[in-house]
């Protein structure tokens, strides 16, 4: 209690000498009066050696390049004095320690500047109100800095999730739709292979989201083939074609549906009761009108050419147009 009472006070001496400060050139009274209605409210300034990540709660990849860029980014900006977004933090009561809740980013970007030879004593900060709930939420709906990716968001939901918040709590609390939700959490639990695939761009957080639900443990590995296929064809990403199974275009099926239908009912009578037992049937035949028979077979072959022009296409690297 002593470290959190003592860390408390700092940051509250802190920000009494920065509104002293400003108390002093008349803007204080000004700002903050009943005439304009503008309150102050708690603004700490800690040293960025004091802000800590809290293990596992971020669901960023450092490594990944447009983090680091990001990261750079706010480096330059410290240094150059420009205005950077305060950090978001929290205090641990048992510790005293500051958490950064939003900002991991900018303090990362502060410490390289640092590193540099950049002087910063201290980064504004405002302090976080809420729980663990509320400070996943916060991640993921801030609109400061690089947005999460998709991997990173569906384990946000997954971690709400096992808080004890339903699928309908989680999407009123991130404004978005309960099937997004649902979806997203299918990528969640997806296996490592297949989250790299999406975090390095390599196919759609959509696509891989279809392709676990429809081929489960082995959606890795036809993703993987997926995308060796693509990248022999010039291409670096898995297109939602390559992996959905083919579907005879409106005008084509139509067709074969209704030579289907012609032929059906020309041997509907002459299985009679035969339709009943399967068994019987062993070894039956009956006649079918071949004219009929015949336009099925030509409605199949000409789905077949479609296919197989559609297959030429994708092979050529072209975009894939379905006939009407």
């Amino acid at each position: 209690d002593r470290v959190v009472r003592h860390g408390v006070h700092d940051l509250h001496r802190a920000h009494d000498a920065s509104a002293q400060g400003l108390s002093q050139d008349g803007i204080t009274g000004r700002i903050h009066s009943a005439e304009t209605g503008v309150k102050k409210d708690d603004v700490f300034k800690i040293p960025p050696s004091k802000l800590l990540e809290e293990p596992g709660f971020n669901e960023r990849d450092y490594d990944d390049p447009e983090v680091r860029e990001q990261i750079e980014s706010f480096a330059a900006s410290y240094a150059a004095g420009a205005f950077v977004p305060p950090v978001v933090v929290r205090i641990d009561s048992a510790s005293g320690h500051f958490y950064v809740v939003d900002g991991h980013q900018r303090r990362r970007g502060a410490l390289l500047a640092i590193e540099r030879g950049t002087p910063i004593e201290h980064l504004v900060c405002v302090p976080f109100r809420g729980n663990n709930i509320d400070r996943v939420v916060c991640q993921v709906t801030s609109s400061q800095g690089l947005k999460l990716k998709p991997v990173g968001v569906a384990r946000n939901y997954l971690k709400l999730l096992r808080f004890g918040q339903s699928v309908a709590d989680i999407a009123k609390s991130v404004g978005r739709s309960a099937p997004h939700i649902q979806d997203m959490l299918v990528l969640a639990e997806a296996n490592a292979d297949v989250q790299n695939l999406v975090n390095e761009g390599a196919v759609s957080a959509t696509t891989a989201i279809e392709t676990v639900r429809k081929h489960g443990e082995k959606a890795g590995e036809l993703l993987a083939s997926k995308l060796k296929e693509s990248q022999s064809q010039g291409k670096t990403k898995i297109k939602p074609s390559a992996i959905k199974e083919w579907v005879p275009p409106r005008k084509v099926a139509t067709k074969i549906y209704g030579s289907l239908s012609e032929v059906c009912e020309s041997v509907k009578d002459e299985l009679g009761d035969l339709m009943a037992d399967p068994k019987a049937c062993e070894g039956v035949k009956i006649p079918v009108d071949a004219l009929k028979l015949r336009e099925l077979v030509r409605a199949y072959e000409s789905a077949e050419a479609v296919k197989e022009r559609r297959d030429a296409r994708l092979q050529q690297g072209k975009t894939e147009k379905t006939p009407e």
